[in-house]
């Protein structure tokens, strides 16, 4: 490692290589299915770390992934640096101007509560342990995304390293086609070292959820969907049919049961609109709906936070026709390797161009559809891929064309990645692409490679 010598002795932060004390520990992401082993792993402390970082990976040829929770790694970075931003953990709320400054490495749950005693909310997701940089790049499926569309329409402006090494700020004055780039082309086009995000004003929401026996999923995915075509934008829902693991932390009607799971927020705090679909179904094994705040409703979710073999796929659909719900249920059916099917409804505010265009496309899709599973083992592992690649094959005949590159699974295929864009856009995003990275030195992502 002595050729790393000089570039360590300058950092602010720490860097680790094959051998050091603390290079098993800093290595892996938080999917552990992406075993890297990289020459060096750069926990940055600072703007000029992160600098220093690409230019050492560019000038040398070397591999360079970012990452920041770890929760977005998709190929492992074997043999080239490993950029790790999780140090940088700043967040700022102008109250006045309802806008919300991020560094790099901050976690959703940071920037809740910092915009909590101002009745604030950032549109975070259902993990607040996820980096919310990288999640918001990436599109971001929030729990407010009916009434306030997707994550990546709420950016403002950004501080961006790119590929030389230079700083530059993209808004809508200054560099405003990288700035487009950005809102949903993920980290494709550099280090994102500090995001400006729009908050909204959210006193209180009502949120949480009903449980039903697994034996009912197919009526309340019917239900479900019946009720969808009537609510308000107010309203982001979404149901999990899942076998759950018999575990003290999970309450005793769920313990060790299959259920099908109705979770919803509605901004406002008013739960009126769930009545209907109450008289519908009828009680459930457990109700677990009230009036609180977003952040309480942020921090109440269920998604893991270990580390851990994580992998699964997704499809998006136009509709939830009982086709469609028969093959998903059979998927993630008692037993199977794949424990978990989750399928969210979308429309609402993310159904409509924002003011400021941003390159998230797909939004006439009705609904998305996500299977995951944890596999340790080799075995469970292609038990768990044999599966998903039936199901959602047999799910094609009802799917909307096009995926979100937050439900992208590991190991994603330019191909693939094409999909999740308008043929305009993704063309689009392929020239600022030659711009800002020609060489494509950021492609340990979603990769969109840069026009030839």
């Amino acid at each position: 490692m002595n050729h790393f010598d000089g570039f360590r002795a300058a950092l602010t932060g720490e860097a680790f290589g094959p051998g050091d004390d603390g290079y098993e520990a800093v290595r892996l992401p938080w999917n552990l299915l992406i075993e890297q082993r990289p020459a060096l792993v750069v926990l940055a402390e600072s703007v000029a770390d992160v600098q220093a970082t690409v230019r050492l990976a560019a000038e040398q040829g070397l591999p360079l992934a970012v990452q920041s929770s770890g929760h977005g790694a998709v190929h492992p970075c074997d043999d080239g640096v490993v950029l790790n931003v999780s140090r940088l953990t700043g967040v700022d709320i102008d109250a006045e101007s309802k806008i919300a400054s991020l560094d790099a490495g901050a976690r959703w749950r940071a920037v809740l509560e910092a915009a909590a005693p101002y009745e604030l909310a950032g549109l975070s997701g259902t993990a607040p342990t996820i980096g919310a940089v990288g999640y918001t790049l990436g599109g971001g499926l929030g729990l407010m995304l009916r009434r306030f569309g997707f994550a990546a329409d709420s950016v403002v402006a950004a501080d961006v390293v790119t590929a030389d090494g230079s700083l530059v700020h993209a808004s809508q004055t200054e560099n405003p086609e990288l700035l487009w780039a950005l809102k949903g082309g993920s980290g494709n086009f550099g280090v994102v070292t500090r995001l400006q995000v729009r908050l909204y004003h959210v006193p209180a929401v009502h949120h949480g959820m009903a449980v039903y026996p697994g034996a009912r999923a197919a009526e309340v995915l019917g239900a479900w969907a019946e009720w969808n075509g009537g609510v308000s934008d107010a309203v982001t829902s979404a149901v999990n049919v899942m076998s759950v693991p018999p575990l003290p932390t999970v309450p005793e009607p769920m313990r060790g049961q299959h259920v099908a799971m109705v979770r919803a927020t509605i901004a406002g705090g008013d739960g009126a609109e769930l009545d209907g679909l109450r008289s519908a179904l009828g009680v459930p094994l457990m109700d677990g709906f009230r009036t609180c705040t977003y952040l309480e409703a942020a921090l109440s979710g269920m998604e893991p936070t270990d580390p851990m073999p994580a992998t699964g796929s997704s499809a998006l659909l136009s509709e939830l026709s009982a086709g469609a719900v028969d093959t998903l249920l059979a998927m993630s059916a008692p037993g199977s390797p794949v424990p978990s099917i989750e399928i969210r409804h979308l429309g609402g505010a993310a159904a409509k161009e924002p003011d400021q265009p941003s390159a998230v496309s797909h939004r006439d899709a009705g609904y998305s559809a996500a299977a995951n599973a944890i596999a340790p083992t080799p075995e469970q592992l292609a038990a768990v891929q044999e599966r998903l690649a039936e199901g959602f094959g047999a799910l094609s005949g009802y799917t909307h064309p096009g995926a979100l590159v937050n439900f992208m699974p590991a190991r994603s295929t330019p191909e693939k990645v094409r999909t999740a864009f308008s043929p305009e856009s993704y063309q689009r995003l392929r020239e600022i692409k030659r711009t800002y990275d020609p060489s494509n030195l950021f492609r340990f992502n979603h990769n969109i490679p840069p026009a030839s």
